[in-house]
């Protein structure tokens, strides 16, 4: 069909009817699931639990439930099982003849025994003057070869191993895990390997961070200040000790290695060049003054005397900044209440000056609004003065009381000084 307008006046409708039809079908599926998706849904309805009646009493088993008995095998399969094992022990039972050639002998005794990677391992041995039988080639067991493995360096320092030239790889041959009788032979032969070989261990204790060489230092340099004396103290004991500790961070830090070894190093001069400047009498002067401070007796009436003068010289200078900062809030409030006067003012004249152009309604009007504003901020007032003002009497009493106790505390303080002075000169 093709598209048509009806020619409705005041309506521009789309008589095509597919199009009507789509549209009413989207409609009616956008109300169903309005009316599903609500609390008018069948699913959140009511459901009163629903009573079934057996008339029988296995009629509440359940369905599909099978009960299988175990089958008794037959006489002729246990006949083949028995068969069978005694075959597999006869034939893997070990002889006199071929003891020593069994993984058991070679694991009891590792001394006698020498593996080769030849092929001579993967094919049994003929005895000379004779051919193997074919039960003998049956009971001749495979080998495994030794494997070659690169030997295992430990390394203490990072900075050791990149810095030095790389010395010549030595090798070594191991057994396989695989050779081992048992589970557990092979179990511990792959420990083994796991330990000596790709040294798991190093990697769990020279960890990214750094936190265990960090713990190895921190305990060298404490048992090494533990044994450093301290009789003379012209002596550097001390400095030397801290010198070998962060010589060995220098060395084991493979990332900051390069910075740390140049700040040693300037750390070290400095030292040098302030040891020289300081001659050994001017030193022993510096410590015979130093001692001698350390004897003298000071006054502890002198000390508290100047406690208390810059307690005072504190608290004077603590009233004078709020002093000021009154005063510099008062003479912001007289600028604005002189800005404001000039304002009103100014008003007054402009309002004097359009008064005799009103008429007299105006006037009634403008008077019956300065009236209503008047009285607003008369009720504003009030509500501050209810709220934040306080009567100058309370304020005077609240006042005295503070001053009382600030006295008090002082004289708690000085009796407890002076308890404390007498104390001292019992002792």
């Amino acid at each position: 069909m093709r598209w048509k307008h009806c020619e409705v006046q005041g309506d521009r409708t789309l008589c095509n009817l597919t199009k009507l039809l789509n549209k009413l079908q989207k409609d009616h599926r956008n109300d169903i699931y309005l009316y599903t998706s609500g609390h008018l849904n069948s699913n959140k309805l009511y459901r009163p639990p629903e009573t079934i009646l057996y008339h029988w009493p296995n009629a509440n088993r359940p369905k599909g439930e099978k009960i299988f008995k175990i089958e008794k095998p037959s006489d002729k399969k246990i006949a083949k099982m028995k068969d069978a094992l005694a075959y597999f022990t006869i034939n893997t039972a070990l002889s006199p003849k071929d003891a020593q050639t069994t993984p058991l002998f070679r694991y009891l005794n590792p001394l006698e025994h020498i593996s080769h990677t030849s092929e001579e391992d993967f094919f049994p041995r003929k005895a000379p003057g004779r051919e193997a039988s074919p039960e003998l080639r049956r009971r001749e067991e495979l080998r495994l070869p030794e494997m070659k493995v690169l030997k295992y360096r430990t390394v203490e320092s990072s900075r050791q191993c990149v810095m030095s030239p790389r010395p010549k790889d030595e090798y070594r041959y191991i057994s396989s895990y695989l050779a081992g009788i048992t589970k557990a032979d092979k179990y511990k032969k792959f420990l083994c390997f796991q330990k000596d070989v790709l040294a798991k261990q190093d990697l769990m204790k020279h960890d990214f961070t750094g936190s265990k060489a960090a713990i190895c230092h921190e305990k060298k340099l404490k048992q090494e200040l533990q044994k450093v004396c301290m009789c003379d103290p012209q002596q550097f004991n001390r400095l030397h000790v801290f010198r070998e500790v962060f010589e060995d961070i220098c060395n084991s830090s493979l990332i900051f290695g390069d910075i740390l070894k140049e700040v040693k190093d300037e750390y070290e001069l400095y030292m040098a060049i302030l040891l020289q400047s300081h001659s050994p009498s001017q030193y022993k002067t510096l410590l015979a003054n130093a001692k001698g401070l350390e004897k003298r007796s000071v006054k502890t009436e002198d000390v508290n005397q100047a406690k208390e003068e810059l307690r005072a010289m504190v608290m004077a200078t603590k009233a004078a900044l709020e002093h000021n900062d009154k005063l510099r809030s008062e003479l912001e409030m007289e600028n604005t209440l002189l800005q404001s006067a000039k304002e009103k003012s100014e008003l007054s004249k402009k309002d004097v000056m359009n008064e005799d152009h009103l008429t007299l309604t105006e006037k009634v009007e403008k008077k019956r609004c300065e009236i209503l504003n008047k009285w607003d901020e008369i009720q504003v007032l009030e509500r501050e003065i209810k709220t934040t003002l306080i009567h100058t009497g309370i304020l005077h009493i609240t006042e005295n009381r503070v001053k009382s106790i600030e006295v008090i505390e002082n004289q708690v303080k000085q009796t407890m000084e002076n308890n404390k002075m007498s104390e001292e000169e019992q002792q």
